[in-house]
């Protein structure tokens, strides 16, 4: 019955596909169909039809949002009313030869696709599978059913699909221990578009690149995955310990208690209502008997829930150590690379006061040496002020014995010329006026001064 409504469900996916264009083109579908003709009568229809069939191919499995295909699956899919591409066997034969797709089988034992594994593959597993195959078609009569079975892995998706898990799911829930069921109900939370059948080979690849721990558990004789460890950071071990089963434990209790208290609150609402509707009908003892129910219930919703504070209260001391642990280690790895830089650059207590002490004394030493310039400066300056007030004396018209103007110096070092006002009157009349230029008015403010 499930085989039956999974075949409805990719029915109703791929009609929802959009094929290209020319797909209503009869014409053009007849010859996209047919098998290939050798490339050399015309290499360029060869290479147009095959790299519509590997574009088309990479679409669908984009759409599905899986990397795992089948010869068989590929015509089912792509088939048009009663027509069945008759060429996808020299597509997927070219797409191996590119190195674009790779069997399921191979994918599983080297999910890295590693060197190693390539060299045992190329040279011990894959000749000795193709003589078996060669053995056996020779015995028995080809069975082109079960080869078109084969599952083939399109690299190039699966890099996309996992990528793509990568930075929805896993970086952005680190340290949870999750189960299969659980986890995908979580990339559907995290709007990742993912096949159910594809999963698996998903969370492989992320196992090889260390990313996530699996467990691994045997049901009905096949292997499926238990539970999936998403590490904290990338220092976190890649084991799924006893402690994080005991987490997980508490964690599924949590969730199963939760779950049952929200049972009992709506029996509890039930028989209170029931209870209510008896007494209403005036059947009292019937609405006794629903009241008693309803203790019983409150009482184990009560015993219940004390259970869910203590889990609650373990888990959090467990997430308050691990947290404490985290601070801890921080305050150890701060401490020795705080010692190493010290001690690398030589920042002892007894160099640092050495160095401070010859600093102040350089910083004395230069203060008094800018005493020193400035005073001597001030002299030289105040010598040079008198000399030059002596000379604009001389230019003036004054004479050699006319007493020199005073200067005096400021505090500021600076120059202060004093004029008295006998050598003002004196250096006025000295001065050679234009007849007329001086009102009356300015010889009588002389003659008054």
């Amino acid at each position: 019955m499930s085989t039956t409504n999974d075949k409805m469900n990719a029915n109703n996916e791929i009609r929802k596909f959009k094929f290209p264009p020319n797909w209503k083109d009869n014409t053009k579908i007849k010859l996209l169909f047919a098998s290939f003709h050798p490339r050399h009568l015309n290499e360029e229809t060869y290479d147009s039809k095959m790299y519509f069939w590997m574009d088309l191919i990479k679409q669908y499995c984009t759409f599905m949002g899986k990397a795992n295909i089948s010869l068989r699956e590929l015509q089912l899919q792509f088939k048009r009313g009663e027509q069945i591409p008759a060429c996808l066997d020299a597509v997927l034969t070219q797409m191996e030869q590119q190195k674009m797709i790779r069997l399921r089988t191979e994918y599983e034992e080297d999910p890295m696709n590693s060197w190693r594994g390539w060299l045992v593959n190329s040279f011990v597993k894959r000749p000795l599978s193709r003589s078996w195959l060669k053995l056996k078609h020779s015995i028995f009569t080809p069975d082109a059913g079960v080869d078109s079975l084969v599952e083939w892995i399109h690299l190039e998706v699966l890099q996309s699909i996992c990528h793509e898990m990568e930075e929805k799911v896993l970086l952005k829930n680190r340290g949870k221990l999750l189960h299969f069921e659980a986890f995908m109900s979580l990339c559907e939370a995290c709007e990742m578009h993912i096949h159910v059948d594809f999963l698996d080979l998903c969370l492989l690849f992320h196992a090889a690149r260390k990313q996530v721990a699996l467990e691994v558990m045997i049901e009905r004789q096949m292997r499926r995955i238990h539970l999936i460890k998403i590490p904290a950071n990338e220092n976190d071990s890649l084991i799924i310990t006893e402690a994080d089963h005991a987490m997980h434990d508490l964690e599924m209790t949590q969730a199963n208690l939760l779950k049952q208290l929200e049972g009992i609150e709506e029996d509890i609402k039930s028989n209170e209502n029931k209870a209510l509707q008896y007494v209403k009908e005036n059947k009292r003892q019937l609405a006794k008997t629903y009241l008693r129910k309803k203790r019983l219930l409150e009482k184990n919703h009560e015993r219940r829930s004390i259970a869910l504070h203590n889990i609650e209260t373990l888990l959090s001391n467990v997430d308050e150590a691990q947290h404490s642990g985290v601070v801890l280690d921080a305050y150890k790895t701060g401490t020795k690379m705080l010692q190493k830089v010290l001690n690398n650059s030589g920042l002892k207590y007894d160099n640092v006061d050495e160095v401070l002490a010859d600093v102040r004394e350089t910083m004395d030493q230069h203060r008094e040496i800018q005493d020193v310039m400035s005073n001597s400066t001030a002299d030289v300056a105040t010598n040079d002020e008198e000399e030059l007030e002596i000379e604009l004396h001389k230019l003036m018209g004054g004479k050699e014995t006319t007493k020199p103007m005073n200067v005096v110096t400021n505090n500021n070092n600076k120059p202060e010329l004093v004029i008295e006002d006998k050598d003002l009157i004196a250096m006025l009349n000295d001065l050679d006026v234009e007849d007329g230029t001086i009102s009356q008015s300015s010889h009588k403010t002389l003659e008054s001064v």
